[in-house]
């Protein structure tokens, strides 16, 4: 499809400043040209013309934390062990959701029953319309602990049985969980995180070895300070992380995807549906966790990568907007937000050829009718999404 979207405020996602009056040409899926509106030579009788006057041209942007198994919600746990035809049609329609909401890229990061993997197969066959999916399989996580649908393990060689079980189901990165003993499970004199820091050192080891990257679930003091330390590539939600843990993740190159639209959805739900006092004040606990983590991680110098936790908490699919104005009310500048969102996701993701505007690149664009960088809400005005240089919303 050759494609022109003309006289367009771009904002490239490589961290230079948005260029006003820009034509970006697009050929075969890619970026094929970029240059000021006037001085495109090409003949507008064989090409596409997208009215970019007063609009914004920014990338793809990228959920780094997503489930497309759940549609979240108040009852949101209860919803992945639904049957599995459900969840299976389910996935399908929340991921063109995302995709509507300017998401062209997302990792599944936990699924039942191999739905993600199959999800991301389809997405990729052009079977439906979705994000360009990097799928976990289901979580890793030790034997006591966490979701009863989680691949469960006791020690380091089940473990490392369960992180190959994952990458021969086709799963594209690891996914694992620390958290505490569930109720009535701890044994006498157990620590309270069983899967301590030797253990996930054993997963980092053994995901590292087959060339993949893992992602970390620690969402509690004592999972957040095994995880920060652990070499993990990125750990998810951390809302109970320190400066002292802010710190080693800086140092590891350890990417914190915060996924505050978590307690931002619970905080809604609590006085929608009136949860009982104990999960209000465990929603305004992790708010005020998260908060003081994203700041720190920002002053620490720790890469931010966003994700909502669409699925895998209360927040619902389809509005990463929320996530990035979150950052912003925690000080990122809309910039940064955007880039959490976009090259810095890419990063993590590990897609190279994504994540930025410049020639040669495949074409995953969104257009605005508004400047996020004034107000990072403007994410929600879409015009029109392109993938792979297709108008797919």
């Amino acid at each position: 499809m050759h494609v022109l979207i003309d006289e367009v405020q771009l904002w490239d996602g490589t961290g230079s400043p948005a260029k006003p009056r820009t034509s970006v040409e697009i050929r075969n899926g890619r970026i094929h040209w970029i240059g000021p509106a006037s001085q495109w030579q090409g003949s507008r009788a064989t090409v596409r013309i997208v009215d970019g006057r007063a609009r914004m041209l920014i990338p793809g942007l990228m959920d780094c934390h997503v489930h497309y198994s759940s549609p979240g919600g108040p009852d949101w746990i209860t919803r992945f062990s639904d049957p599995l035809p459900e969840i299976s049609i389910r996935a399908v329609e929340l991921a063109e959701a995302s995709l509507r909401s300017g998401v062209t890229t997302a990792r599944d990061v936990g699924a039942p029953h191999g739905v993600s993997i199959k999800l991301a197969h389809m997405a990729r066959a052009g079977e439906i319309n979705a994000p360009n999916i990097r799928a976990a399989g289901t979580w890793i996580a030790h034997r006591g602990t966490y979701v009863s649908f989680s691949r469960h393990f006791g020690e380091a060689n089940e473990l490392r049985d369960a992180i190959r079980m994952e990458i021969e189901a086709g799963a594209e990165l690891i996914k694992v969980a620390l958290s505490g003993w569930n109720e009535g499970a701890r044994p006498k004199d157990a620590a309270e995180i069983p899967f301590s820091k030797k253990l996930l050192s054993v997963a980092v080891e053994e995901a590292h070895k087959a060339g993949f990257k893992i992602a970390c679930h620690a969402n509690d003091p004592a999972s957040c300070r095994i995880a920060a330390r652990a070499g993990v590539d990125s750990l998810e939600h951390g809302m109970f992380l320190e400066q002292g843990d802010l710190e080693a993740m800086a140092n590891n190159k350890t990417f914190l995807v915060p996924t505050m639209s978590v307690w931002d959805a619970m905080l809604y739900y609590a006085h929608a549906v009136d949860w009982h006092e104990a999960r209000k004040k465990r929603a305004e606990d992790l708010r005020q966790g998260s908060r003081l983590a994203v700041m720190g991680a920002v002053r620490a110098g720790v890469q931010i990568a966003l994700g909502t936790d669409a699925g895998g908490g209360a927040a619902r699919h389809g509005r990463i907007a929320r996530e990035a104005e979150l950052m912003v009310e925690c000080g990122l500048e809309p910039r940064d937000a955007l880039i959490a969102a976009t090259s810095s996701a890419s990063k993590l993701i590990g897609e190279d050829e994504r994540g930025t505007i410049e020639k040669g690149k495949i074409a995953d664009l969104v257009l605005l009718d508004a400047n996020p960088l004034e107000n990072v809400g403007a994410l929600r005005l879409i015009s029109a999404v392109f993938q792979g240089g297709r108008r797919v919303a």
